[in-house]
């Protein structure tokens, strides 16, 4: 029988092991205690397994070709044909319905368990690769075994420098589905604001969500997408727009402002935005507009009211990088260094899937799907 190695125990792992075919042994090896760790922390340990709408602007990449090997349908129903009781948002992400991650792990040992041929070693640090006359020689810290075919699912913790050899190129690693870092706010930190439209023309990017702001950056599901294009556009400094208004245009904001002038006029400036938003976004509108807040809010001018709207049309942040709360890497294995089954061009045998593989997703479930169709597409090859 093949013996085969897949280096890691993550999601895509573990898929390509419940899909390797019976006439193969698989040994998993896992430098943690445990594997399957990061599937418990995805989606805020809901685990947002999938999407059911996947688009052009999902990934970094055109993996159509992929996907039509194994999508987000057959990502469900290989779910629930293995126990496990999914449902779906209305924007299309699919959880477990229990709502933890750990349903997904657990099912997908249980499917394993009854796998004769899968056996998962794990506290063991992979070092480096050689291929030894037929044989793949994996040399650990204090140990080395041979394996017929290897398939590696390390994600970013990998030494990318180690598979040259096999004639396999890579982007370096970045950070991606991260916050962005600011100039220091201490007034705004813990503050969210949600329903509102994000801008930057840096990279094209325009969408609607919810922000966090933080001392030192901004954080959301938003700011997290915006990220990965900041990522993949290699830009650390950027311009972002934000729109805190977005359903309503400028003259009808004005309006209302000037109405609103009408209705306080004689309350003080420092309350004349009282109930219109979160205390401190109120307060850090006007402060950057220096009003006088012991002035009544008779006295604020015209052009007072028009820069009041423009400012909360078009509030402008310049971010200083990324935060370090990365979800997923932007880089790894070019896909142009690989087959249409994931198999290094150079080097048969060889196999790159998940996260170590230069592809990856917006927030949504699109990045744990593309770790379910690397792993199905390259564990179904698995035979003698």
């Amino acid at each position: 029988m093949k013996n085969v190695c897949i280096l890691g125990g993550g999601a895509s792992a573990l898929m390509c092991a419940c899909c390797a075919k019976d006439n193969v042994n698989v040994k998993i090896i896992e430098q943690n205690s445990k594997v399957g760790k990061k599937i418990l922390a995805t989606g805020n340990g809901r685990c947002n397994l999938t999407n059911k709408i996947v688009n052009d602007k999902s990934y970094n990449t055109d993996i159509k070709n992929f996907l039509n090997k194994f999508n987000q349908f057959d990502t469900l129903n290989f779910f629930n044909s293995i126990g496990l009781e999914t449902y779906a948002d209305n924007e299309g992400r699919v959880y477990p319905f229990s709502n933890s991650a750990s349903s997904v792990l657990e099912v997908l040992l249980n499917y394993l368990i009854n796998k004769k041929n899968i056996n998962i070693d794990t506290d063991k640090k992979f070092v480096d690769i050689e291929k030894i006359d037929n044989k793949y020689r994996i040399q650990f810290e204090d140990s080395f075994e041979d394996f017929d075919e290897v398939i590696v699912a390390l994600g970013n913790k990998a030494n990318l420098n180690l598979f040259e050899k096999f004639g396999v190129k890579n982007n370096p690693f970045v950070p991606s589905l991260c916050g962005l870092k600011t100039s220091k706010n201490k007034n705004l930190a813990g503050t969210r604001v949600s329903n509102v439209k994000v801008f930057c023309k840096a990279v094209n990017f325009e969408e609607t969500g919810e922000i966090l702001f933080r001392e030192d950056g901004i954080s959301g599901i938003v700011i997290f997408n915006l990220s990965a294009f900041l990522s993949r556009a290699k830009i650390n400094s950027a311009e972002i727009i934000i729109d805190l208004m977005p359903n309503i245009n400028f003259e009808i904001l004005l309006n209302k402002l000037k109405n609103r002038k009408e209705l306080l006029k004689n309350y003080k400036i420092n309350d004349f935005l009282t109930g219109f938003f979160n205390k401190t976004i109120n307060f850090d509108l006007i402060n950057k507009l220096k009003f006088d807040l012991e002035k009544d809010v008779s006295k604020l001018s015209d052009k007072d009211l028009f820069n009041l709207a423009k400012l909360i049309k078009n509030y402008s942040i310049k971010t200083l990088g990324f935060l370090d709360n990365n979800q997923v890497f932007n880089g790894g294995v070019k896909l142009s260094s690989l087959t249409n089954c994931l198999e290094a061009i150079n080097q048969k045998g060889l196999y790159f899937i998940g996260e170590i593989v230069d592809v990856d997703g917006v927030c949504g479930g699109y990045n744990l799907q593309w770790a379910w169709t690397s792993g199905k597409i390259v564990g179904e090859n698995l035979w003698n």
